[in-house]
């Protein structure tokens, strides 16, 4: 009965599928339950029972009615299939192969059986068997959209990010609204630092998914990456709307307000992320160095130590391991033997080496590890017992009781702003030195500008550096800025061709870089000169150990080490900072860089 109305069985079970198909389960399984009383093996009112518990996901109570249906057609391929997608969906990827096998024994033309079972042997490893897999599915239909978005996926997670796009646009011009694809498809254009096709992807699959707050961390993740902080903020703020529990969300939304230098409300975030997550290893990093910049520096040394276990920055960071300690500041030093190694970049070694005679002073023998570009330049410094050189040419190394990474000792001293160690020169050859006094001598005379400041000019860092399109500037820009009064020097080691066709315009600017051989040579260079203007690089740091008048040009949000809100520096006397007034704004810090040089004619 059925509103007062006799109904056939047959009527009745068009109506449960009618039910089924419309989405409304609740009246469907009122309907396949009515049906099974008079008849309990009908086949697909319990197909129909299972696969609205698995929807539901009661997987126990699906795998039940599947599993009776079964006892009664164990020769239906539907039935295995349906109860492999169960077992996947449960985890136990074993048993869901052995029913896709069934299932495709029974019907080897069953497409989504080949897809799916790639998948299935994707998640145990078998990445071959799996593309295998996905192909056979597309032999039988090419046009069948999810094994390519499946293949796509196995591109993706190996890395082959160009053939993983290739698969998702196909996948997605055979099903336009499949917003997974566009998904993915922006993670892969991400990947392959395609940042504005990544956005545009992210664009397309928000448009079918307007409530995902993954999406939208994803999107402002490539945002972010592209330089639009002020976007990437709202996007994360959009999918931590959508999903207050968000901890990387929240993590990255830290992140540009750090690049914003809104440091209050990014330690908020962090604090947050934490919070949400308390193994969230990047937000404790992130944290460290906001406290770094706002020169919290006891604190941030301590979160600054997980630089060595973060993924994205343990290998350049050279992390190493040694059979002795490490040293720590409550370990004696009287009579031991440490290796201070140079775990960073050129400039972090010649900043952070003012620490090696504060180890000879507590008794230790100290043996320090540079890299093969500083070694002439420490050859003669104060406090190293034993110096050598980090070559793998040569890896062998000397008996030592301690060891500790260069950058960990401004932790083991308790560092402030205001203690910080002066910084000491460097012992030159007197014979190089001579040499590259001659030779600007004869550069400035050769000019036709005898008596001119000489001033000495570094627009650009090592290009791979991750933060150098951050740092460096155009050369275009910067002798825009150079009053035409003083002779220039460049003391960068590599220009690029265009920049030296350029400097051919200026005569006042004299190109020594081709005579550059290490760093011992640039500090001559810098001895000879009135003032270095430069950007963040390792020339800043020796110029600025050499005593040297050095005028820094930052970005609106520089490296930790710059501090926030001053025009000096605690690690060198002689240094002066002239920082962008908002993210990329050159032209500000130039004209006052300008202005500044113009005031010392007077001087």
């Amino acid at each position: 009965m059925l509103d007062g109305a006799n109904m056939t069985l047959s009527e009745l079970l068009a109506k449960a599928l009618d039910c089924h198909r419309s989405g409304d389960t609740a009246l469907a399984t009122h309907f396949y339950k009515a049906i099974l009383e008079t008849q309990p093996s009908h086949l697909a009112c319990l197909h129909g029972l299972g696969l609205i518990a698995i929807g539901k996901n009661e997987l126990n109570e699906g795998l039940h009615f599947l599993n009776q249906a079964l006892d009664i057609a164990p020769d239906n391929a539907a039935l295995y299939y349906d109860r492999a997608l169960l077992f996947q969906k449960q985890g136990e990827y074993g048993a869901a192969i052995k029913n896709y096998d069934l299932a495709l024994f029974l019907n080897n033309s069953l497409v989504p059986g080949y897809s799916n079972r790639g998948i299935a042997l994707e998640a145990i490893g078998e990445v071959e068997l799996a593309l295998g897999n996905y192909e056979r599915a597309l032999c039988l239909d090419p046009a069948f959209a999810n094994a390519w978005y499946n293949r796509g996926n196995i591109y993706k997670s190996n890395q082959a990010f160009e053939q993983a796009i290739k698969c998702y646009l196909v996948a997605l011009q055979l099903h336009p609204i499949f917003w997974e694809a566009f998904t993915n498809l922006g993670l892969s254009y991400y990947a392959a630092k395609k940042f504005s096709l990544a956005i545009n992807a992210y664009d397309q699959a928000l448009s079918l998914q307007p409530n995902s707050a993954v999406i939208h961390y994803n999107r402002a993740n490539a945002l972010r990456t592209s330089g639009e902080t002020v976007k990437a903020k709202a996007g994360y703020d959009q999918a931590i709307e959508l999903n207050p529990q968000f901890a990387a969300a929240f993590a990255n939304r830290g992140l540009v307000e750090k690049d914003l230098n809104q440091l209050e409300a990014a330690s908020q975030d962090y604090a947050a992320a934490l919070a949400l997550n308390p193994e969230l290893l990047e937000a404790t990093w992130n944290q460290s160095i906001v406290q770094l910049m706002k020169g919290e520096w006891l604190q941030g040394w301590e979160g600054y130590e997980l630089r060595f276990q973060h993924n994205d920055l343990k290998e350049s960071v050279g992390e190493r391991h040694f059979e002795v300690p490490r040293w720590t500041r409550g370990l004696p030093l009287s009579g031991k033997r440490i290796l201070i190694y140079a775990e960073q970049g050129l400039g972090d070694a010649i900043q952070f080496c003012r620490y090696i005679p504060l180890l000879q002073k507590l008794g230790a023998f100290v043996i320090l590890e540079v890299q093969p570009a500083l070694k002439n330049l420490f050859k003669n410094f104060e406090g190293i017992n034993q110096l050598l050189v980090n070559d793998s040419v040569n890896p062998d190394l000397p008996s030592f009781d301690y060891y500790c990474p260069l950058l960990s000792l401004p932790r083991e001293f308790q560092t402030t702003p205001e203690n910080v160690p002066p910084e000491l020169p460097f012992k030159l050859s007197t014979e190089l030195v001579a040499h590259w006094q001659k030779l600007v001598d004869k550069h400035i005379f050769e000019a036709n500008y005898n008596g001119a400041k000489k001033i000495g000019l570094v627009w650009q860092g090592n290009p791979r550096h991750t933060n150098d399109h951050n740092r460096s500037l155009r050369l275009k820009s910067l002798v825009k800025h150079l009053p035409k009064e003083f002779i220039y020097f460049v003391v960068q080691k590599e220009v690029s061709d265009a920049d030296c066709e350029l400097l051919k315009e200026h005569a006042n600017i004299i190109n020594l870089s081709p005579e550059l051989c290490d760093l011992t040579d640039t500090a001559c260079l810098c001895l000879q000169l009135d003032l270095v203007v430069c950007v963040d690089t390792s020339v800043a740091h020796l110029s600025a150990s050499l005593g040297k008048s050095t005028w820094l040009m930052l970005p609106f949000c520089p490296d930790w080490r710059w501090l926030t809100g001053r025009i000096d520096s605690p690690w060198y006397k002689n240094m002066r900072l002239f920082r962008q007034s908002s993210p990329g704004d050159w032209m500000s810090a130039l004209a006052r860089v300008r202005d500044g040089l113009i005031l010392t004619m007077s001087n």
